[in-house]
């Protein structure tokens, strides 16, 4: 097993300080301006996020599809949590950061919702060993490094349910790789370099607080090799796949989705 990396250190940092902004990179969402109403159209991007996923799985992998239970890894303050357990019956939320899981649950309890579960992580290995019906992770592996996250991945396939669907989001590439069709320089950036030397280093932060100018988290985004995720699927016996482009401010990325053989 691998031990956690400095993109949980940085994950946790914004369940501390800046949890919404964290989730969703817009000032609106800031904890200094973070109002009811905000709050609700924060809420209202997880309803409608969770209502276009399951139109996905039911056009492209099962038209029945109704799932019971749900696994949300990386569910963060429960933006899609929250909407999951409005449709199905049992929900677990799983993530990294204590913070962002207690604002997850103050948000369960503000909202009334009484089936979703929430779990944290330490490094990668998943804290529960049931079954789902759908296995769901969006703009989430992303941030944690591929060696770490090649292991989650292939657990969160490994937690679906015979007949159950998964649907995961990762990147492979940035828009800025289009010299080398995708593939990146050999050299790291200077700014690749410093985000994950000193963007998230104690010396850093303590510094920001000594001069009065708080420092926040610097999230890396991780490009995976999909020949190792396709290659995961196969051998899990996944027949047949649909896959949606992504593209997060030309961090460039594939949402997949599947049915597990029953």
């Amino acid at each position: 097993m691998i031990r956690p990396s400095k993109t949980d250190q940085a994950w946790k940092q914004w369940g501390e300080v800046d949890p919404y902004y964290g989730v969703i990179t817009d000032e609106k969402f800031r904890s200094q301006s973070l109002d009811d109403q905000a709050r609700h159209e924060f809420f209202e991007t997880g309803r409608q996020s969770v209502e276009h996923v399951l139109q996905l799985c039911r056009r492209h992998v099962n038209s029945e599809f109704e799932p019971k239970s749900v696994l949300d890894y990386g569910c963060g303050v429960g933006r899609m949590a929250i909407a999951f357990a409005r449709v199905a019956r049992q929900v677990t939320g799983i993530d990294i950061s204590e913070g962002m899981l207690a604002e997850a649950q103050a948000n369960k309890s503000r909202l009334g919702i009484e089936n979703l579960e929430l779990l944290q992580i330490e490094g990668t290995q998943l804290p529960i060993k049931k079954k789902f019906d759908l296995v769901h992770s969006y703009i989430v592996l992303q941030h944690i490094h591929p060696r770490q996250g090649i292991e989650v991945f292939q657990q969160l396939v490994q937690a679906i349910s015979p007949g159950g669907v998964g649907a995961i989001q990762l990147t492979y590439s940035n828009i800025k790789n289009a010299p080398g069709l995708g593939l990146p320089p050999r050299i790291p950036s200077f700014r690749n370099l410093w985000r994950s030397t000193w963007g998230n280093s104690a010396m850093r932060r303590t510094l920001g607080q000594w001069f009065g100018s708080p420092k926040s988290p610097q999230m890396q985004m991780n490009s995976y090799h999909l020949n190792q995720v396709l290659f995961l699927l196969q051998n899990a016996g996944v027949k047949d796949l649909h896959v949606e482009f992504t593209n997060h401010g030309g961090h460039l990325g594939v949402f997949v989705l599947f049915s597990q053989p029953c």
